[in-house]
């Protein structure tokens, strides 16, 4: 039996579950096992957490499977003007999704409801979900276990969270970059349809807001940035908040979050070519949209790092109001009972410095100089 055999073995025992859906995924899973074998310097913990994290992405198509054949209705569920927030990581994207989704008027993609695609059940309920109680613990251990992790970006069971986590799925997602250097993947990632991945994630929201259709979606994931004509194409009538800061301060800070997402999962690389790879994959993504984003300028909202961190509220409110959301007063004190409740540095403090990555201003600033003047990025 294969090792991709394997995989599928596992989750279809650890589920009780055994249809996948369209094969259109193996594709991206059979250059991902390749190029862990053959390229990613994986220590003993790292084979395991892959394994782990393959896994489970099976298991999440089989939930979804399953979930679409006893609601087939959700097929049908219309997704109206979703909103899709999309910048560099380390922008304030997870901040401003996060505060605007705890408006009633908005529903977000919950971290387990994400790795696991079903109905979203009433809040009350989640406590008696195996799939919820099982997100909660290993997302509970590994605050625990890597509070510098946890410091930098938190990620808990209940919490809205990244759309990645669906794209992962169909193994058609960056994160499997930042976790290992597996050049072949990233190569055809970069180049891959990301169609059947987007179609994917349109039936798996479909599934999890079946019983709440009249709430308005919000999602976010910096990953938009490379596959924008795709999101559109599946969200034709999708609004963009698109969130800026100094390209420098965004890069040094995300080269530190994957550094150390890596840690103990493989023999880290030389710091220098890490700041180097990260800065052209993410300059890569930037361009995307850009180009994307020529003839619908009516779609985009603009929000600067430093505007977001001076007004979180007021800047929730103008967004609603450039599109058209509703925010009323039930929405307003419940963001701003969120600000009040998760402070910024509730969990620790994130150091890091651009020196560390071999980060330079000039050349960062250069090599981002289309996209600091198009969209009036202050540098810092």
């Amino acid at each position: 039996m294969s090792q991709i055999q394997q995989y599928h073995a596992a989750a279809v025992e650890r589920t009780g579950l055994d249809d996948f859906g369209s094969d259109d995924y193996l594709e991206g899973l059979t250059v991902l096992e390749q190029s862990l074998e053959a390229e990613a310097a994986m220590t003993d913990i790292g084979r395991f957490a892959i394994g782990e994290i393959i896994t489970q992405a099976l298991m999440g198509r089989l939930r979804a499977e399953a979930g679409l054949k006893a609601r087939p209705e959700a097929a049908d569920v219309a997704i109206e003007q979703p909103l899709v927030i999309i910048g560099l990581p380390r922008t304030g994207t997870t901040a401003l999704h996060q505060l605007m989704a705890a408006s009633p008027h908005f529903q977000g993609l919950e971290l387990w409801l994400a790795e696991m695609p079903q109905p979203r059940p009433p809040r009350d309920q989640w406590e008696h979900s195996d799939d919820f109680l099982s997100c909660k613990a290993k997302m509970d251990a590994i605050v625990e276990m890597d509070p510098e992790r946890a410091a930098i970006h938190l990620q808990l069971a209940d919490n809205v969270d990244e759309c990645w986590n669906i794209f992962r799925q169909s193994f058609a997602s960056v994160t499997f970059e930042c976790l290992f250097r597996i050049p072949t993947y990233s190569a055809w990632w970069a180049a891959c349809d990301m169609g059947p991945a987007y179609a994917q994630h349109r039936r798996s929201i479909g599934l999890i807001g079946v019983d709440e259709p009249d709430a308005r979606w919000i999602l976010k994931d910096p990953s938009h940035l490379f596959a924008p004509e795709a999101l559109f194409a599946t969200y034709p009538d999708a609004n963009v908040v698109m969130t800026h800061r100094d390209p420098l301060k965004a890069l040094a800070s995300v080269c530190s979050l994957t550094a150390v997402s890596r840690q103990g999962f493989e023999e880290l690389p030389d710091n220098i070519v890490h700041g180097a790879e990260q800065t052209e994959l993410w300059a890569r993504g930037i361009e995307r949209l850009l180009a994307a984003r020529a003839g619908r300028e009516d779609r985009f909202y603009d929000l600067h790092f430093a505007d977001f961190q001076r007004n979180p509220l007021g800047s929730v409110a103008a967004i609603c109001d450039r599109f058209g959301y509703q925010f009323d007063t039930v929405a307003e004190q419940a963001v701003a009972q969120w600000a009040a409740d998760h402070p910024k540095g509730e969990h620790g403090v994130h150091d890091y410095s651009p020196e560390q990555y071999g980060l330079r201003a000039e050349v960062i600033h250069e090599r981002y100089a289309s996209y600091i003047e198009a969209c009036g990025v202050a540098v810092e």
